[in-house]
């Protein structure tokens, strides 16, 4: 039975699990609401203790096996940080609201977030050229956000 509260990205997050046969537990369901009404980007600690806040019968380590068995079943996707810990959100959908890539700058290590069709281009290009089918959530592509370029530049320019 659907909660009257449950934002549209969490019902269509459920609905996949009902439909992969999959239950739909008290875990599951916090862990998506926690996904879907984060602002910023969350580890699987930062999401264990929201739900505990939002769910307190709900142990830790369950709260892992559901990240885990929802990323297995294409409902959550995982980010790789160099040098962090994963980071988790919803998975594409018409009703999430997270649609995006992620970049990282490998200077102050702040991230950024892009609309993945920016980076659309590339994967047409990946796939025609190599075959190569792009997961633009799985991974940060690194780089040197505005800021710390100007920063260096101004420190090369004044040495």
């Amino acid at each position: 039975m659907r909660h009257t509260d449950e934002a549209p990205a969490v019902a269509e997050a459920l609905g996949l699990l009902r439909e992969k046969g999959e239950r739909v537990t008290a875990a599951r369901r916090a862990v998506l609401q926690v996904l879907d009404d984060a602002r910023e980007h969350l580890c699987a600690e930062d999401i264990a203790e929201r739900v505990d806040v939002a769910e307190p019968g709900v142990h830790r380590a369950t709260v892992y096996r559901s990240l885990q068995s929802l990323t297995e079943l294409g409902i959550v996707a995982h980010t790789h940080v160099p040098g962090s810990a994963t980071i988790y959100h919803l998975r594409h959908s018409e009703a999430s609201r997270h649609n995006h890539a992620h970049l990282q700058c490998t200077t102050c290590e702040r991230f950024f977030d892009v609309p993945t069709d920016w980076l659309a281009p590339l994967g047409d290009r990946l796939r025609q050229d190599l075959g190569f089918e792009l997961d633009s959530q799985h991974a940060a592509l690194l780089g040197t956000c505005a800021e710390c370029h100007k920063a260096a530049s101004e420190a090369r320019n004044e040495g």
